[in-house]
């Protein structure tokens, strides 16, 4: 007797447990996970100062566990965390982070992450190419004779940099720095 009961306790407490893990579940957008996104409106480093916000857009929308977790048309807010101008030798460079997603239906939660074009999470800062180039001649001894080759090499100097920027439609990605959890209904 004793037994039947504790197998129907336990039963019981197993498919009251499964049945409200099936209604509410608590999903987690893991750390370094990606999020592909677009700017909503042009801007380049000439135009923005460090401490700016940006706004980018979710095009599509981010699944998990056959859920919706990132909706499509969801705003990313950011803010420019760095800023560098050009230089002579190096384009300028910007890098974002972001604070807070703002959903399809207005409710706004806290999301920690930084743009990357896919490469790096800095945009721009690539180096220029030389101005000028010089011939030099190397020597070289071969078994008969001396004999030689022109080259030519960067001079040392290099052109400015140029401003780099973002237009809109261009995939960027957001790499998730913490866990974005939410809870999902069935």
């Amino acid at each position: 007797m004793k037994r039947i009961v504790l197998t129907i306790v336990l039963m019981a407490v197993f498919i009251l447990s499964f049945l409200s893990s099936a209604n509410a579940k608590n999903l987690c957008l893991k750390e370094g996970s990606f999020v592909l996104v677009h700017a909503t409106k042009n801007f380049t480093t000439d135009t923005l100062q460090e401490g700016d916000r940006v706004y980018f857009v979710a095009p599509s929308d981010v699944w998990l566990d056959e859920t919706k977790i990132v909706p499509k048309n969801s705003v990313f807010l950011g803010y420019v965390s760095m800023l560098k101008m050009p230089v002579k030798g190096v384009n300028a460079a910007l890098s974002i982070k972001i604070t807070n997603i703002t959903l399809p239906d207005g409710s706004t939660k806290e999301f920690s992450g930084r743009l990357t074009n896919g490469k790096s999470d800095v945009i721009g800062g690539e180096l220029t190419p030389p101005a000028s180039y010089n011939k030099m001649t190397h020597l070289y001894q071969s078994r008969l004779h001396w004999s030689g080759t022109t080259q030519w090499v960067p001079s040392g100097e290099y052109e400015y940099g140029q401003h780099r920027g973002v237009v809109p439609g261009q995939n960027l990605f957001i790499v998730a720095d913490s866990p974005y959890c939410c809870s999902a209904r069935d």
